[in-house]
Parts: C-alpha cells; structure tokens; sequence
C-alpha cells in the first residue's frame, strides 16, 4: 500500500469481496454437487460394504426394487427399532421385517 495514493478504506474491499461472495454462493453449492456426483458417484444407490460395517444403522436385505432411478436386486433396509421394534425401512418407504436379515438375530 506505500505505491498508492491514499489509504485503502473499508468501501475499497467490500466492492469487491460481496460480488465475490454472492457469486460463490451460487456456484459453490452446484459445484459440490456436480462433484459429487462425478467423483464419488453420490446419485448411485447405498453400497452394501456400508452396511457391513459394525453401527452403520442399516442391513443389506435381498429385496429387489427401485432405487434412485437404479434398478436393483438387494437394497439397504435402515433399522427403526425405536419407531417400530424389529422393522426397517427401504427407500421406497415400505417398511419390512428385518429379523430373516439380520445375522444373529436381533439380542
């Protein structure tokens, strides 16, 4: 700022930062989600390794169906032992009985 004229004032970065950040507002979220969907493939269905995992909420039931605009043979089934004990639900909504699909039984 010693080659300038006079001070650089609060008026000077604001011209410039809020058409900035109103840009990047509108870009950075399609941006993500184009990414997303390149990258990580984020419009496929739920991988069954993810419902393998210890904790992951969900169990891999061998029920064929619809599932984002994919059609599939087995599709994850998200447990809702609070809402309505053994059931689980797939992403269609329906609610299915996920005892025949859980190892080991339900404890």
């Amino acid at each position: 700022s010693q080659e300038l004229s006079q001070s650089l004032r609060l008026r000077d970065f604001l011209k410039s930062g809020i058409p900035l950040f109103v840009v990047s507002m509108i870009v950075a979220p399609a941006l993500v989600c184009l990414m997303g969907m390149w990258v990580f493939d984020t419009s496929s269905p739920f991988p069954s390794w993810a419902c393998s995992a210890a904790g992951a909420g969900c169990v891999w039931a061998p029920i064929p169906g619809e599932v984002q605009g994919h059609s599939v043979s087995s599709q994850a089934c998200i447990m809702q032992l609070e809402l309505a004990g053994n059931m689980c639900q797939l992403w269609n909504g329906t609610m299915v009985d996920a005892t025949p699909y859980v190892p080991g039984g339900f404890a």
